[in-house]
């Protein structure tokens, strides 16, 4: 059961430039900058103390979530 997303587009996406060309992980693919996708926590069951928003950061090729810091975010 899993959906291709590549075609479809990104809502709240913000671009990051890298210094350094890199590649993904995932795909392989060199990659110059990352998207930035805005979470928001939207039911939970129970008194949480996590966070009600955050951010994933994306390859922009095969948009896979990847292990990132935005430092300085709040």
């Amino acid at each position: 059961m899993s959906e291709d997303v590549s075609s479809k587009p990104l809502p709240e996406l913000a671009e990051y430039a890298l210094e350094t060309p890199l590649n993904c992980h995932h795909c392989q693919k060199v990659i110059t900058c990352l998207h930035v996708v805005r979470l928001l926590r939207t039911k939970v069951n129970f008194v949480s103390t996590l966070p009600r928003r955050g951010h994933v950061i994306v390859c922009p090729e095969c948009r896979r979530i990847l292990s990132a810091d935005l430092g300085g975010m709040t």
